[in-house]
């Protein structure tokens, strides 16, 4: 399986070298490359937020100091709207500053399952890819880069509510030392709106880079916010921040046009 999973990392790095590609195959032009995205004061990262992540099935493959990393990063990632390719090369590209080259390679590698294999082709991948023999310190280079877009893939899953007409309705349960957060988002009657249970007391903020809505109480229990006439196609962000501790949980609510 080790040898399986090389030759055709071997194979697909060959294939991207002698073309030369400018774009990622599913990328129609320069233009859809965002901006540089400023990065956040240097705030530690939370155990309270990153503790459930590490219990995540590729997450938790990761060392610690680098999942904490890429967690802070895959806040930001969620946040700001981009093709899947481009957000799991700009999640991990801090982690691997000495493999530039080898980033879009294996982030199209990794892709590949998701949008071209059957549900049995992509799960034989994927368990090619994290049973890495030795764990994560003894893999290659190119393996350390396809679990870590793997991890990511699964961090940003946690931290987004996908919401559609179709699908109007998503929750998240995130568990803490405090005890359970849970998060309700629901599209409505032309209304965005956000329920949540918290275990402590603490705030809720929901903003799109210009107007935001806040709700708060001391203790643990429920608070809600409604958005009226929420932007189709725009991402919201959704900040939960807890009572005496440092840094929020930063998620993303995407609420699509169809």
């Amino acid at each position: 399986m080790q040898e399986r999973f090389q030759y055709l990392l071997k194979q697909r790095l060959r294939l991207e070298y002698e073309s030369k590609p400018p774009l990622f195959p599913w990328e129609s032009e320069v233009g859809e490359y965002p901006a540089e995205i400023a990065d956040r004061a240097p705030v530690g990262p939370s155990s309270l937020w990153s503790d459930y992540v590490s219990t995540l099935k590729v997450p938790g493959l990761l060392p610690e100091a680098l999942l904490n990393k890429l967690f802070e990063r895959c806040q930001d990632m969620a946040q700001t709207p981009m093709k899947q390719g481009v957000r799991l090369v700009r999640a991990v590209e801090e982690l691997f500053p000495e493999q530039p080259d080898l980033l879009e390679p294996v982030a199209n590698l990794v892709l590949v399952p998701a949008y071209r294999s059957d549900r049995s082709n992509q799960a034989a991948v994927i368990q090619e890819l994290t049973n890495v023999a030795g764990g994560y310190d003894s893999a290659l280079p190119e393996q350390q880069i396809a679990l870590s877009m793997l991890a990511a893939q699964e961090i940003l899953g946690a931290l987004t509510f996908a919401i559609s007409l179709e699908r109007p309705q998503a929750a998240r349960n995130w568990v803490t030392s405090r005890g359970v957060l849970t998060l309700t988002v629901t599209y409505a009657a032309n209304q965005l709106a956000v329920a949540a249970v918290l275990p402590d007391g603490g705030q809720l903020r929901l903003w799109d880079g210009d107007v935001e809505q806040r709700a708060m109480r001391s203790g643990p229990g429920g608070l809600d916010i409604v958005w009226a006439n929420p932007a189709l196609g725009k991402t919201y962000v959704l900040e939960v921040s807890l009572k005496d501790e440092a840094k929020p949980l930063n998620m993303a609510v995407q609420l699509a046009e169809q």
